[in-house]
């Protein structure tokens, strides 16, 4: 069988036996992919430098008995920035680690090959804070898998909420809720609601322009994750 070409982003690696390395792979092509990168960890290996978290470049690739080896790669970024600082390396592990739990094997997604390319840019190249680039990413993967929540009225009876403080938000209910239709739920500030909304709706390619200011870090951040598990249905790293 021929050797396939493929544009791939090393989400995550694991080393295996003596010198090899197991990827998982978010491919242009094919989706999420594992891809077995042999000897690898040898000194001075022609496939050490793509084999290493966070690397975009072409691979190829053959299969034998199944499975999937890297035969020759080029690297055409690596994010190495990213390895250099600890808030930056956290952030990215959490993208990667989110993508990795949505994407689907065979069946390429370019939405979501692009929102990681420009998620781990902005990471490793933008001025802004990298939690602010994490917590984008996530706004924009749940509503690119489909569970972009209510953000401007009740869930419950439709009330609008734009010109309220301070609202409720459900993960079951999937949005805010009015005081009156949830009094129980998290309490959240219509401020930190408009710039998730906001975060949703935003390019790709623009998520360098993400500010937030460290009150709406410090409320978005739970409720973003521990909605994306409620509608997930899987532990999200964080």
């Amino acid at each position: 069988m021929p050797n396939d070409v493929l544009n791939g982003i090393v989400l995550r690696t694991t080393d295996y036996r003596e010198s090899d390395r197991i990827m998982s792979v978010l491919s242009k092509e094919r989706g999420l992919i594992t891809v077995t990168a042999r000897g690898c960890r040898k000194p001075n290996h022609r496939l050490a430098a793509f084999a290493s978290q966070f690397t975009y470049g072409e691979m190829e690739v053959n299969e034998r008995a199944g499975k999937l080896q890297l035969s020759s790669a080029a690297v055409l970024e690596s994010f190495y920035s990213i390895r250099e600082s600890y808030e930056q390396l956290l952030s990215a592990s959490r993208i990667a680690n989110a993508a990795e739990r949505v994407a689907d094997r065979g069946d390429p997604n370019d939405d979501l090959f692009l929102l990681v390319y420009h998620a781990l840019s902005v990471i490793s190249y933008g001025e802004n804070d990298p939690k602010d680039t994490e917590l984008c990413f996530m706004a924009k993967l749940l509503r690119m898998e489909g569970f972009a929540p209510a953000l401007t009225y009740c869930v419950k009876c439709g009330r609008d909420l734009r010109g309220e403080k301070e609202v409720r938000f459900s993960n079951s209910l999937g949005g805010s809720v009015c005081e009156r239709c949830g009094s129980a739920f998290l309490t959240v500030s219509t401020l930190s609601l408009e710039a998730l909304r906001r975060m949703m709706l935003i390019d790709p390619g623009e998520m360098r322009r993400v500010r937030l200011p460290e009150n709406v870090r410090r409320e978005l951040e739970p409720l973003i994750y521990d909605y994306a598990e409620y509608v997930f249905e899987f532990k999200v790293k964080r």
